[in-house]
């Protein structure tokens, strides 16, 4: 596991130094904190799978005697342990420009706002590492545009629907739902994103076990 962790550390190394300059360049230019985090997780997605087929990893590692199980594993836990650095590395950053940067106009990440990025970046790699390991690059990238495009539009035309029609009863049940995760975003997001991180993690590997690499 260590070695694979590694491997993708290699694999990602100029990355992991660009963003060391980019995120206090995107304070400096007055961007959003949670659209520059969000970004730096579909970032490393991109870029990681990019580098697996472009050099052939996957081929490679399913020749060594290490279990495609833990190839999964490594991967879903070196994006975790990415998540959590950034977010610790952009806190840092977003506490320096408060206080250097009077022009910067987003409020400081809170805790609560912290912990949020975390989920949200748990759910987005839960819904992109199976779509990756199910298809090449191209496809699977050309998939995920068309996901994180499709789903929100639905959200909306669920919702205006909703609005059209006279349906009460969902917007209480809707209300109370809003309402709880403001007040708990603790008890509803935590379970609900290490759900489908493990979730994801479960059918990622049963792709990857049946995939034909040789």
């Amino acid at each position: 596991m260590t070695a694979l962790l590694k491997k993708d550390l290699f694999i990602n190394r100029n990355y992991l130094l660009m963003i060391l300059f980019l995120i206090p360049y995107l304070y400096v230019m007055n961007i959003s904190p949670a659209a520059s985090f969000v970004g730096l997780q579909i970032g490393l997605l991109i870029g990681s799978f990019y580098c697996d087929q472009q050099a052939g990893i996957n081929q490679f590692l399913v020749s060594l005697p290490v279990s495609r199980r833990e190839i999964i594993r490594a991967r879903y836990l070196f994006a975790a342990l990415f998540a959590f650095l950034t977010l610790a590395y952009l806190v840092l950053i977003d506490q320096l420009a408060h206080r250097f940067l009077p022009y910067f106009e987003y409020p400081p990440v809170s805790g609560r706002t912290a912990f949020i990025f975390v989920c949200v970046s748990l759910v987005i790699y839960a819904l992109s590492f199976p779509i990756y390991f199910r298809f090449s690059y191209i496809p699977a990238l050309v998939v995920q545009v068309l996901l994180f495009i499709l789903l929100p539009g639905a959200f909306f035309l669920a919702l205006k629907l909703l609005v059209k029609g006279d349906a009460p009863w969902l917007f209480h049940g809707a209300g109370r739902i809003f309402a709880s995760f403001s007040d708990h975003p603790f008890l509803i997001a935590a379970p609900a994103a290490l759900a489908s991180y493990l979730l994801s993690l479960f059918l990622s590997q049963r792709i990857f076990m049946k995939k034909d690499l040789k």
